[in-house]
This record gives C-alpha cells, sequence and structure tokens, in this order.
C-alpha cells in the first residue's frame, strides 16, 4: 500500500510540474528599428544646410515588449566643429523619446525635430539609435546627416 501511495504522490507531482509555467520560451528575436529619416545609409546621408531643422521619424518595434530607446550623441566624421555638435546634442538631449516612452509597447513611433545651428560648419556626421527589448535583445542603427 506504500508503494502505491508514494507512486501517486510521484505521478502527482510529476503532473503538477508538466503544467506549470507556460512561458513561451526564451525572446531571441531583436527589435526591428526602422527609420524614414535621418538617412541610415552611409551612402546616401541626409543632406541639409546649417540652420535647417532634422526631422527624425520612424518606428521601433518588437514581438514581445521594448524596454528603452537610446539615442547617442552626435559625433563628426572628419574634424572637430565642437560649437555645432554641442548645441545639436544638447538640442537631441532635451528632444529626443526617453526610454519611458517606448517602455512595455510592443511599437512606437518615434517623431521629432532639432533645428540645427546656423552657423554649423559643412560636414559629415553620424549618431546612433539603440533600441532593447525586455529580453535585451538590442538593434542599433545609425544615422548619416550631411551640413552643405
Amino acid at each position: 500500500m506504500k508503494i502505491l501511495n508514494y507512486t501517486l504522490i510521484l505521478i502527482f507531482a510529476l503532473g503538477l510540474l508538466s503544467c506549470g509555467g507556460g512561458g513561451g520560451g526564451s525572446d531571441e528575436t531583436a527589435p526591428t528599428v526602422n527609420f524614414t529619416s535621418p538617412s541610415t545609409n552611409p551612402d546616401s546621408p541626409t543632406t541639409i544646410t546649417a540652420g535647417q531643422t532634422l526631422t527624425f521619424s520612424g518606428t521601433v518595434s518588437d514581438n514581445k515588449k521594448l524596454e528603452s530607446i537610446t539615442f547617442t550623441n552626435l559625433g563628426e566624421k572628419a574634424k572637430s566643429v565642437n560649437d555645432f555638435i554641442v548645441d545639436f546634442n544638447e538640442k537631441l538631449n532635451s528632444k529626443k523619446p526617453s526610454s519611458g516612452s517606448v517602455l512595455d509597447k510592443s511599437e512606437s513611433a518615434v517623431n521629432f525635430t532639432i533645428e540645427t545651428l546656423a552657423g554649423a560648419p559643412a560636414n559629415e556626421y553620424t549618431m546612433t539609435c539603440t533600441v532593447i527589448d525586455n529580453s535585451d535583445n538590442p538593434t542599433t542603427k545609425t544615422f548619416y546627416i550631411k551640413v552643405e
């Protein structure tokens, strides 16, 4: 009789363990980042004249949930133009979406503008956007901007 009781307890315990969780496995799919502006093509940068407004427009999405969105500061590709970079980065920091704006959503639109410094020297610049989902899968896009 004891063997039967132990067998029933074991079968019951195994049944409970096999029914638990149902979490659907791990998420290995990185977020999708699609921007229409500025350009993410190094061979075709977004070209603006100093003093013009630069528009950031796109969507970020994930098959489950987004965790964060980060824009790095603008950096020059060729020579140092510190005044323009500092001005642009200050404006970027005040206008870019925060990670809270995408938190726990599966999709979020990104749309903001930055007026560039009127005296900005002609140069090529890069900056990046990194989007991370709830499973720490990252996607990074690099923007290419040319000031004439």
